[in-house]
């Protein structure tokens, strides 16, 4: 086994790990937004906008921190 194979090895498990400890992707269950709940989501996403999304993540934070206290 050369340097080539040990190296392309090393970035093949770096990969598996990354992979492996990435978030699940949000999901809506009805068709609607899972911010607002009023309107529906734009395709391949679970919000109906980029605001909705943002406020989402923004409150997500928040919440995190005042359960963490970072």
């Amino acid at each position: 086994m050369d340097d080539v194979d040990l190296a392309q090895e090393r970035e093949e498990a770096h990969l598996a790990a990354s992979l492996s400890a990435r978030k699940p992707r949000l999901v809506s269950r009805n068709g609607n937004c899972i911010w607002c709940t009023d309107e529906p989501i734009v395709a391949n996403t679970a919000f109906c906008s980029a605001e909705c999304g943002e406020d989402y993540h923004k409150h997500q934070r928040e919440m995190k921190q005042r359960i963490t206290g970072e």
